[in-house]
């Protein structure tokens, strides 16, 4: 019997975050993108909200992690467990913080990405 191909479906990102779909539901939660300080946010937002401004860094590890790959996301700003709670969901992963940093579970480098990247992040850079 023939194996069946794997259609890939292609998907469209928003131009900007507050316009989209995915930016509407992030702006609900509070998220935001800015590249001031979380002290001198607008008054109607949260003072938690986690704050994308300077370089965000996404890498994959392996090590110490008996072998099982994960995505490690640094650099997000605020409150860093209500961003991995939106990242569940919008990834399809399991998600935890460890430290400053955000863990993602699985290969998800190019996906975290363009996540950041519809969140409005200026500088997202691939580790090793």
């Amino acid at each position: 019997m023939a194996k069946r191909k794997k259609q890939k479906q292609r998907v469209e990102v928003a131009e900007s975050p507050a316009t989209g779909a995915l930016g509407a539901g992030l702006a609900a939660l509070g998220f935001r993108a800015s590249a001031a300080p979380a002290e001198a946010a607008p008054s109607g937002s949260s003072p938690s909200a986690p704050v994308l401004a300077g370089k965000q860094v996404v890498r994959r590890e392996r090590k110490g992690r008996g072998g099982r790959t994960v995505t490690v996301i640094t650099g997000v700003g605020g409150d860093l467990e209500a961003f991995a709670k939106a990242a569940r969901k919008a990834l399809g992963c399991g998600a935890t913080v460890e430290g400053d940093a955000v863990v993602l579970q699985g290969d998800l480098t190019s996906r975290a990405r363009d996540y950041l990247v519809g969140l409005g992040a200026k500088r997202v850079v691939l580790g090793n």
